[in-house]
């Protein structure tokens, strides 16, 4: 079955001053047509879990990066997943095949909720963000769903988002310090899914700190020369750090390469192509974009 599927939502929100959302990405150009159109029909898939589970509202999160999760956790487990025909909101004319919601899905789509309420909350309090004024009332609403359907979840993240702000705030200048806070939160995510193997599941932790760690360190590199220009918090920009940008994205090679070895170790039922693709090319991608910005700005055309 060929799938086509449009890209039918934009993400407003970034977590803890990182863009969380986009680094984890499939790589397009050596992935098979009907291979990245599986992949979009997962997408898809969470956009609508999203949209049953919590509101409209909550589909403005939505994310590859979580996707990644729905389909990492998919195929690691003997569920089958199946596809309906359906129409969207980008496009209520055309049908597209779209992934069913799951239990890994609601998950997803569960952790993308509360990762998203911490940003919205922390802009409303801090900047008086007229964006998040607007729309915190209803990511308040699927804020208390998604608690009440994972509590400890919620309170590890929201320990960690605390720890994460105040070393902002501090003008902390140790990368590690700060990129591990992430890495906490994104392994928190990674560990406490609907997976009852605790082998895999200690597996899929340590892969979602690495990643977390990775996201942190990539984004102050990304957004080096804007923060510079904005004089916003940028660990690299802080007073005594010491570790240079070009030395980050060196250090990040060696952070992929341990993700591949802990994704190695992963019994991979399904999907292994789409996986695969993102792990040993996707990852690398993103870096590269980072570090030859005209390049990303050539794929923006």
């Amino acid at each position: 079955m060929v799938y086509y599927i449009e890209s039918q939502t934009v993400n407003f929100f970034t977590v803890g001053g990182v863009a969380l959302f986009g680094y984890v990405r499939v790589y397009k150009d050596e992935l098979k047509v009907k291979e990245y159109e599986l992949f979009r029909a997962y997408y898809c898939g969470l956009c609508k879990t999203l949209k049953k589970d919590y509101g409209f509202t909550a589909r403005m999160g939505l994310s590859y990066d979580l996707t990644f999760l729905s389909v990492l956790f998919s195929s690691v487990s003997d569920y089958e997943d199946k596809a309906k025909a359906e129409v969207c909101v980008a496009n209520p004319i055309k049908k597209k095949p779209v992934i069913l919601s799951s239990c890994f899905m609601e998950y997803a789509a569960c952790a993308n909720v509360i990762l998203t309420y911490f940003k919205i909350s922390d802009d409303f309090s801090d900047n008086h963000s007229i964006k998040s004024a607007l729309v915190y009332p209803f990511i308040l609403a699927a804020k208390r769903k998604a608690r009440k359907k994972q509590p400890e979840l919620y309170e590890k993240i929201r320990q960690s988002m605390k720890t994460l702000s105040m070393l902002e705030k501090s003008k902390c200048n140790e990368p590690d310090k700060l990129s591990n806070e992430f890495g906490y939160i994104t392994q928190s995510i990674f560990s406490s899914g609907p997976i009852t193997c605790d082998k895999t599941k200690r597996i899929l932790g340590h892969i979602g700190y690495l990643i977390g760690r990775f996201i942190y360190l990539l984004d102050a590199c990304d957004d080096y020369d804007k923060d510079e220009k904005s004089h916003s918090f940028n660990v690299l920009l802080q007073n005594g750090c010491t570790i240079k940008k070009e030395e980050v994205l060196d250090s990040l090679e060696f952070t992929l390469s341990e993700i591949s070895t802990a994704y190695n170790l992963l019994e991979i039922k399904k999907n292994k192509p789409i996986l695969d693709n993102i792990i040993y090319l996707g990852l690398m991608d993103s870096l590269n974009k980072v570090r030859n910005p005209i390049q990303k700005e050539g794929d923006k055309a």
